[in-house]
């Protein structure tokens, strides 16, 4: 059965950002005087950004550390990044206007990102009004590899796991759309197939979308 909803992760999907974010991280430590190395910034890419600055504050010994506020600076450094160049992957415009089109097809997005990212890169590109939903990191208490996210955008669409297909690119991603019992692909336009896509079919990026959709 053809999917009904195809719901697309955000930063690695759908925008090419982790470049943004890691820039974002480094001028916030740069702020508070820290050295953090850049593939270490990038972890944040697959964790939340408040788990994320705990874990680093709690591994150099900081008690007290502002984690909300400087998270919150983080978050207004890479928004004005994203307004100023937005990142969508080449072909993403095309391919996501072509499956709005589709009669009995809807998309969303679930992303554990800040709402204002998406919407500032959505708006840029004119595909706000394709996608039917979105769920951010603000909505959920728990983020991915918790299925919550999923099983929001699942309620709020008014359907059920066995007709939606997610679009993930990373192992925490993957995770929370099978525990949500949703079926997922791995995309990994720059990242190549491995451990980290398990048993999901992997693409190297969307352009074969509406094939491998439309073969299942």
């Amino acid at each position: 059965m053809h999917p009904r909803v195809i719901l697309f992760d955000f930063d690695g999907v759908l925008a090419d950002t982790e470049n943004v974010h890691v820039a974002a991280w480094e001028r916030t430590f740069d702020a508070m005087g820290f050295d953090v190395a850049p593939e270490v910034c990038a972890r944040a890419m697959e964790e939340d950004d408040r788990i994320f600055l705990a874990t680093l504050f709690a591994h150099r010994g900081l008690v007290g550390g502002d984690v909300d506020g400087w998270v919150r600076r983080k978050q207004a450094l890479t928004a004005r990044m994203l307004a100023d160049a937005p990142q969508l992957y080449p072909g993403v415009v095309e391919v996501v206007r072509s499956l709005a089109a589709r009669d009995g097809l809807r998309l969303g997005v679930v992303t554990t990102t800040w709402r204002e990212n998406v919407a500032v890169v959505l708006g840029v590109a004119g595909l706000v009004d394709d996608f039917a939903v979105v769920v951010a990191k603000e909505d959920v208490a728990a983020v991915k590899p918790d299925p919550e996210s999923y099983r929001l955008a699942l309620t709020r669409l008014g359907v059920g796991p066995e007709v939606a297909v997610a679009l993930e690119d990373s192992p925490t991603g993957l995770a929370a759309a099978r525990a949500a019992g949703l079926r997922a692909l791995a995309v990994g336009h720059r990242r190549p197939p491995g451990d980290w896509a398990g048993d999901s079919t992997y693409l190297p990026d969307l352009s074969d979308l509406e094939n491998v959709l439309g073969a299942e």
